[in-house]
């Protein structure tokens, strides 16, 4: 397969592009279906999925953003008119594209807090088995290795960076530029035949991409990763790396962007969450328009139908190869406000062109004249209300009896990374979650409520801490169990340098019964910023042996162990964690500094050299490293020590040692650019006396140079 438009194109040309595209789908018969079981047999395949993606921006559906890549695509393979999502957000959704199985099936109902159980097999481990090599690179930690999407793949590079504070918005997803480079060395590396998963996280809030050509900062982030697929896939092309490839392009979900009062996605159902673009692209696929009901878990098992290989184990798609039943139920839930806050549990069914959505206040829609979902007909049409519930109860019972066992929770020390992408993935208790739920807990009539929380948050990593203190405190007043409000307030207290105010937030929450993994974490680093060890060891020691601890805890109990002259048992504790998790850049860092506390450099050398293994732009295990090799081989500590305060402007002490240890070198004349830069920058209110030293120190650098 060859990928045409070698030449650069203007913006202009796009969007007349994306035109032609749109008025030769409209001039096609829409009967299109792939072709026979096999006759891609051998082929290699390419899976791409962009985040958060309306379908109804997209050129080829509609749209008004130029997307030629994503446009080009579906002119030349089959594109669906009528897919959908199972769920809004992005790991349960992904588990439904690589396993063929809707969430009640897999287990995994949100971000953060289930991991994939490995009874379930995913696209790559089905291909891996037939021969393939298999590659995912993917652009959030949503999506890490430790949520289970990683069975199957030779190569799951999710590498974003390791170490977030509790309010730090960095390193948790990396632009498509970087995501489509791995991808690309990988397929251009590895010999036929070969599945690559690439997932381009770009159009998720915020809407910040680094190129701007369109003023809405949503649809110029679509552009923006169309462009960048359009320049990868222009290379795979040229190096003959897409011959004989079948490309299938998805969405994990949409956006609200407003619509019924939803800004990004999670909370509610409607299509323009739920809607996705489905296309299918490669040698022998016709081009044109299927307006079959469709959904994720049918990625599966067409990919599979087309390549002529058996799926080993029960799905809940269907092939689109086959003809079937177009028009069969497509099941659909948003439970993460029920999950993290005991808000309502909202499911539904698509069926017949009809969207039920079963809430206290249940909703009815007939999507063939009511695209936008504006009209509500659940109290004027009570009868097919009353059949799509049933449906829906007898659909939910068959998908549940897929799924082998309940999946794990995972380590909430994910939290602040997911936090900062928008999401909480500490999920209540079950013994916590109400029994009957009325209309005042209907997402509905709660949805102000979100905006001000999700406000509160974009506040807070704006750095506006009052302004975002106000807004939790207002989601708190109207709601007490709203567990992450009292977490994230906490976080702000902690990161301002008020952790008695946090510890009392907390543990205010826990009086009410709010007892989440992510609060009793949370108050034990609270304790521990505000100087009580004691207290934490005393929290955190019995809840560290039960199974809903995380590293995170763990971290923070050796930490106190340390803090507390209980030397051992931090080493213990920190060496279980790396056991565990060998990229835990924090944790290593912690045990260097232990460490070399204690006077054991060797150990305390390899501690560090393992953090900034595991993540190279972690700064203070740079500095560690420094300290622990500055007796034995200055060069290196120097080295070390460049590095951290590169990675960390304000590493003033670091900046400092830097200048002084080279002044004292035989080549003095090197530390005067560290020197010029701690008088220049460091704060006089704290190093007025270093700062005259090391002025002194120049004066004298600059006079032997002389």
């Amino acid at each position: 397969m060859t990928i045409p438009g070698r030449r650069l194109w203007s913006v202009a040309t796009f969007v007349i592009l994306a035109g032609v595209v749109m008025l030769l789908f409209a001039s096609r018969h829409r009967s299109l279906s792939l072709p026979d079981r096999g006759s891609l047999r051998d082929a290699n395949v390419l899976l791409i999925t962009i985040d958060t993606l309306r379908a109804d921006r997209l050129g080829a559906y509609g749209g008004r953003v130029p997307t030629p890549t994503v446009d080009g695509l579906a002119g030349r393979g089959l594109r669906f008119t009528h897919a959908y999502a199972h769920v809004p957000m992005t790991l349960p959704s992904h588990a439904s594209i690589l396993t063929g199985l809707t969430p009640p099936g897999h287990g995994v109902r949100n971000n953060g807090s289930f991991t994939l159980a490995a009874s379930h097999p995913t696209l790559a481990a089905m291909l891996k088995s037939a021969g393939y090599r298999t590659g995912a690179f993917v652009g959030s930690f949503v999506l890490d290795a430790r949520f289970g999407l990683n069975q199957g793949f030779d190569v799951y590079d999710d590498y974003y960076g390791e170490e977030t504070g509790l309010l730090d918005f960095g390193f948790v997803q990396r632009r498509a530029p970087e995501v489509l480079r791995a991808a690309e060395q990988f397929i251009l590396s590895q010999p036929p035949t070969y599945f690559a998963w690439v997932h381009l996280f770009d159009p998720h809030a915020p809407y910040d991409a680094p190129v701007h050509s369109i003023d809405d900062p949503y649809d110029n982030e679509i552009a923006y990763t169309d462009a960048q697929l359009g320049a990868f896939l222009h290379r795979l092309g040229a190096a003959g790396a897409l011959d004989r490839t079948l490309i299938v392009v998805t969405a994990d979900h949409g956006e609200g962007l407003g619509d019924h009062g939803e800004d990004t996605h999670g909370l509610f159902a409607y299509d323009s969450t739920l809607h996705v673009p489905l296309i299918v692209s490669g040698p022998g696929i016709p081009a044109g328009v299927s307006d079959a009901w469709v959904s994720h878990v049918d990625v599966v098992p067409t990919v599979m139908d087309l390549l002529g290989l058996e799926v080993p184990g029960p799905v809940q798609g269907q092939s689109l190869v086959a003809r079937g039943d177009r028009d069969r139920p497509i099941y659909f839930e948003a439970l993460d406000a029920n999950l993290t806050r005991n808000w309502a549990p909202l499911t539904g069914l698509i069926a017949g062109g009809w969207k039920y959505i079963e809430l206290p206040i249940p909703e009815l829609y007939d999507l063939a004249s009511d695209r936008g979902e504006t009209e509500n007909r659940a109290q004027q049409d009570q009868t097919r209300t009353r059949t799509m519930a049933v449906q829906l109860k007898e659909a939910s019972r068959t998908l549940e009896a897929l799924a082998a066992a309940t999946p794990a929770p995972s380590d909430p020390d994910a939290a602040a990374r997911l936090r900062a992408l928008g999401y909480t993935s500490s999920a209540l208790p079950p013994g916590a979650r109400k029994s009957l739920y009325t209309e005042d807990d209907d997402p509905k009539r709660l949805v102000d409520l979100n905006r001000t929380y999700t406000r509160g948050l974009e506040l807070a990593a704006a750095g506006q801490y009052p302004k975002a203190l106000a807004l939790l405190d207002r989601a708190i007043a109207r709601r007490s169990d709203f567990a992450s409000a009292y977490t994230a307030a906490a976080a702000i207290f902690i990161q301002t340098g008020r952790p008695p105010e946090a510890v009392a937030r907390l543990e205010a929450a826990r009086r009410l019964g709010l007892d989440t993994p992510e609060i009793t974490e949370r108050l034990g680093a609270a304790l521990l910023a505000a100087g009580q060890p004691d207290r934490v060891v005393e929290i955190l020691e019995p809840f560290a042996k039960s199974e809903r601890a995380s590293a995170d805890a763990r971290n923070t109990l050796a930490v106190a162990y340390a803090q507390t002259r209980r030397s051992d048992r931090a080493r213990v504790l920190f060496e279980a964690i790396v056991a565990t998790d060998p990229s835990a850049a924090g944790t290593w860092n912690n045990l260097g500094l232990l460490e070399l506390h204690g006077g054991r450099r060797e150990a305390a050398t390899t501690a560090f050299r393992r953090a900034v293994a595991a993540d190279p732009r972690y700064g203070p295990a740079w500095e560690g490293l420094g300290a622990a090799l500055l007796d034995r081989d200055r060069e290196q500590a120097i080295a070390a020590w460049i590095k951290a305060v590169d990675l960390m402007p304000n590493a003033f002490d670091t900046l400092f040692n830097v200048g002084m240890v080279l002044a004292d070198s035989p080549e003095p004349k090197r530390a005067l650019p560290y020197l010029r830069r701690f008088v220049d920058t460091a704060p006089r209110d704290r190093y007025a006396r270093d700062i005259e030293r090391v002025r002194s120190v120049m004066g004298k650098i600059e006079r032997g140079s002389r």
